[in-house]
């Protein structure tokens, strides 16, 4: 895990860096394979933009599940009328362009998936209220992944991936937000800086932290807990100590999984390395080593160079 500056682009999901690449998670990619880039548009002083950077993160991580396409997503939303910029500085043969809009009715969600040739979908889709707009958001991976198979892109199947409902659908893009923003190095200033900025941006971070842990326990589900760990890996490489804050909801997520190819089994060997319990975290590797997966085997071998 290395501290420093947001990227413009994630080549992966916005968890998989900071928690030592977990390779045996994703669908393998193979060489050459379509790149689909996804950019969210917005204006400075609009609202909805925790949901403009959420939902190019989350939509990218599902396509990468669903098909055998390389996804990328740009990390900040793009003025309006730019998006054509990053499809052709990243190499990509599809380009989603997404963009949040407010009216008396309502809000209105524009979707538009670009190929070689022109828009392959072009839609708007209305949200009345906070429930429709789940439903809205709930469905967009189904759209998009069809639209991008529609394109030759073979679809695939993780079974360890599943879409959010739609109750927990606008959380859901507010988690990939939060998670991405605790990896700015721009949230962790010296501790001997003015001392009212470091204790806003603390308060920030615990904020962020504190949001990303509820989600993972409401939303009981693989993905929800992915991108807590993240959180809590970004403040980790950054130096926060804030992180050890939340180690009983870290442990309660750990500790509930008993099952070695339950995916917080699987993390807690890093997770609860990061908090300070080493002893456990390593009764954990020991236990996944006896798997025989190279991939997790790999991983492991990653996490234990983590201090």
């Amino acid at each position: 895990m290395v501290a420093g500056a947001l990227p413009p682009v994630l080549e992966e999901p916005v968890w998989f860096e900071r928690l030592c690449r977990p390779t045996w998670l994703l669908p393998p990619v193979r060489d050459g394979a379509a790149r689909v880039a996804f950019v969210s548009e917005h204006r400075p002083g609009e609202p909805d933009r925790d949901l403009s950077v959420g939902l190019p993160l989350y939509l990218a991580e599902s396509v990468r599940f669903a098909t055998e396409a390389a996804t990328v997503a740009v990390t900040a939303p793009v003025p309006p009328g730019s998006g054509d910029l990053p499809a052709r500085e990243l190499d990509a043969s599809l380009l989603v362009t997404t963009a949040f809009a407010t009216t008396p009715e309502g809000r209105r969600l524009l979707l538009r998936v670009d190929g070689p040739s022109g828009a392959i979908v072009e839609t708007e889709l209305a949200a009345a209220d906070g429930a429709e707009l789940g439903e809205t958001i709930a469905g967009l991976p189904r759209r998009v992944t069809d639209a991008v198979r529609s394109t030759g892109i073979p679809g695939t199947w993780a079974p360890v991936y599943a879409s959010p409902s739609a109750s927990l659908a606008v959380r859901y893009l507010h988690a990939h937000r939060g998670c991405l923003e605790l990896g700015d190095a721009s949230l962790y200033p010296p501790a001997d800086d003015d001392t009212e900025i470091v204790s806003a941006r603390r308060t920030v971070v615990k904020a962020l932290l504190s949001a990303l842990a509820d989600f993972a326990q409401r939303g009981r589900g693989a993905f929800p807990t992915l991108l807590y760990f993240g959180g809590l890996a970004g403040a980790f490489a950054h130096g926060s100590n804030l992180p050890l804050d939340f180690r009983l909801q870290t442990n309660a997520l750990c500790m509930e999984a008993k099952d070695p190819r339950d995916l917080a089994f699987r993390l807690s060997a890093l997770a609860l390395r990061l908090q300070g319990d080493v002893q456990v975290a390593e009764r954990r590797a020991h236990t996944l080593e006896g798997t025989g997966d190279r991939a997790l085997a790999e991983w492991l071998r990653r996490v234990e160079a983590v201090r």
